[in-house]
């Protein structure tokens, strides 16, 4: 038997689980798809913890986590190219021309 996530709800870490491999990317979705977190919320830290050890294992599987996608679909909307996460803008130049 799997532990539980949420007491007040009676969910348990596999239906949680199943939730975010279902396609959950968020504490809310976990919600609409198993009810887990809908109750008084003091589950939702560890359905988080859920949802990171996914994206972790995404990334390293190599599938960006689908919560970076969405960055993308901003961007879209706002009528930009998406550009790559990180780093990306040019450094400023330093006094002096360096």
């Amino acid at each position: 038997m799997s532990p539980t996530v949420c007491s007040c709800l009676n969910v348990s870490e596999a239906e949680v689980e199943t939730a975010i491999s279902a396609g959950a990317r968020t504490v809310a979705e976990v919600g609409e798809r198993c009810e887990a977190g809908t109750g008084c919320q003091s589950c939702h830290a560890g359905i988080r913890i859920l949802l990171e050890a996914q994206a972790r294992r995404d990334l390293a599987a190599g599938r960006a986590p689908s919560t970076l996608h969405q960055l993308s679909l901003f961007e879209l909307a706002a009528g930009r190219t998406p550009s790559p996460a990180g780093s990306h803008r040019p450094r400023p130049k330093k006094p002096g021309g360096r």
